[in-house]
Formats: C-alpha cells, sequence, structure tokens
C-alpha cells in the first residue's frame, strides 16, 4: 500500500515556510504564535485522552 507523499511534503514545506517568513518579520509576534499553537495541541490531547477515558468508563462499567 503506497501512500501519496507529495502533499505531506507540501504542507511541512508550507509550513516551514510560515514559521520562517513569522520569525524574520515578527520574533515577538512568532513566539506567541508558536506558544499559542503549543497551548492548543496540549489541551487537544488533553481532550482527546479525557475522551478516551469517558468512552472505555462507559464501555466497561455499564449495566
Amino acid at each position: 500500500m503506497a501512500m501519496n507523499r507529495k502533499p505531506v511534503i507540501a504542507v511541512v514545506v508550507l509550513v516551514v515556510v510560515v514559521c520562517g517568513f513569522l520569525l524574520v518579520r515578527d520574533p515577538v509576534g512568532a513566539a506567541t504564535t508558536v506558544q499559542a499553537a503549543w497551548e492548543l495541541v496540549i489541551t487537544a490531547v488533553s481532550t482527546v485522552f479525557t475522551s478516551l477515558t469517558t468512552f472505555f468508563q462507559h464501555l466497561f462499567h455499564s449495566s
């Protein structure tokens, strides 16, 4: 099963270019953006973990 890597490479290149542009243009704004994105990632992972925990609790503790 072959995976088409061109879209993935295109997205990675786009992210690198945007990050580079932000870093050169506005380092403080870039740092704020990175901090906000990191907090969003942490929140998303936490939400997924909480949802999975709730799902398994309902799955195994149902009457």
